[in-house]
């Protein structure tokens, strides 16, 4: 095989390690909130904030907010913390695994060029907007602070005892926490793929540009399961990796042939299909892996209508999104292609 199918083993296999350290950063996240909802929600022991003057109430509002958000931005400042550590173990995992796939010995980046990277590089998680690290830890901790303030502002509106608003407030925690846990996510993912990419251009005599790799299961999205494979230069338009909120996917170089190594070992990378957990070569796309899928899976992973539609009328995933990475609706998807329709009987 060449460097590049070598890569996709080691990369895919990885990606576990990157999850795992994710599973634990989301379980800190998921703490830090409980401890921040316990600490606004035992403020509010004591007189009944009806019983307030409505000046009194206001400057409680304030002092709960301000906890609120110097708790959160502690919250911001231990992911960030974290980020710059980790940013360097990628880094230099990264060097290890293009040492042992190419023919000469690559160079790491220094700590500014991956502080740099990982915190001025957009994420583009949404179609036509994107964020830094602190930008989406800002706005995730602005939001949570104002959903509890309001939710206290309802209670006393209500006329709500203070318990009753202490319970509203713990009921806040479930959809934090799982909010926090998809931040705590996609901000690993983008500090594991920004790492390489620095790597990746500090080697640029060695490497050409890079490849979308993707996961091999039933949750990978639509725009992730159309990149998977796709071969990008090194321009800033070029798109990396997280395409979206909670994405698993990751890139690798591509080799220059003069320093391929070229070895014979056939590389593998994971995958979850219908059938459980298997390895199939690296070489092979999500689209090769999903065509091989049974229909109830290919309908599971892509609807009832887009898989007759993938089966039947033809059409590849790339088809299903447009030049945004963002999911076509199946009237789009009708007016641009009414032949597929009429072949799958739709």
């Amino acid at each position: 095989m060449s460097s590049n199918t070598a890569l996709i083993d080691a990369a895919t296999r990885h990606q576990i390690f990157v999850q795992l350290y994710s599973a634990g950063r989301e379980q800190e996240a998921a703490q830090a909130i409980s401890a921040l909802i316990e600490q606004v929600a035992g403020r509010l022991s004591g007189n009944e904030l009806t019983g307030l003057s409505r000046a009194r109430q206001q400057e409680l509002l304030m002092d709960l907010r301000l906890l609120a958000d110097q708790l959160n931005d502690d919250i911001s400042d231990k992911i960030i913390q974290e980020a710059i550590d980790f940013a360097e173990y990628e880094a230099e995992f990264s060097k290890r695994m293009f040492d042992s796939t190419v023919r000469t010995s690559t160079v790491l980046p220094s700590m500014a060029q991956l502080q740099s990277s990982i915190f001025t590089s957009i994420m583009n998680v949404a179609p036509r907007q994107g964020y830094t690290i602190r930008d989406a830890l800002q706005m995730f901790g602005t939001k949570k602070s104002e959903q509890i303030v309001q939710t206290i502002r309802d209670g006393i509106a209500l006329g709500d005892a203070n318990g009753t608003i202490q319970t509203a407030i713990k009921n806040l925690a479930p959809i934090q926490k799982s909010q926090a846990a998809t931040i705590v996510r996609t901000v690993a993912n983008h500090v594991s793929v920004q790492a390489r990419d620095v790597v990746m251009r500090e080697n640029i005599d060695i490497f050409t540009g890079y490849e979308w790799v993707s996961t091999l299961d039933a949750r990978t999205s639509l725009i992730c399961m159309n990149r998977d494979g796709l071969i990008y230069p090194f321009k800033p338009e070029s798109p990396k990796p997280p395409a979206h909120f909670g994405c698993r996917s990751t890139i690798i170089p591509i080799v220059d042939p003069k320093y391929d190594l070229a070895s014979a070992v056939t590389g593998k990378r994971p995958s979850v299909g219908a059938n459980g957990a298997k390895q199939v070569l690296a070489t092979t796309t999500y689209e090769q892996w999903l065509k091989r899928q049974p229909a109830r899976f290919q309908d599971t992973v892509l609807g009832p209508t887009r898989g007759r539609l993938f089966r039947a009328g033809q059409l590849s995933i790339g088809r299903f999104v447009d030049s945004q990475g963002q999911t076509l609706t199946l009237t789009q998807l009708r007016q641009l292609e009414p032949q597929a329709f009429e072949d799958a009987g739709i």
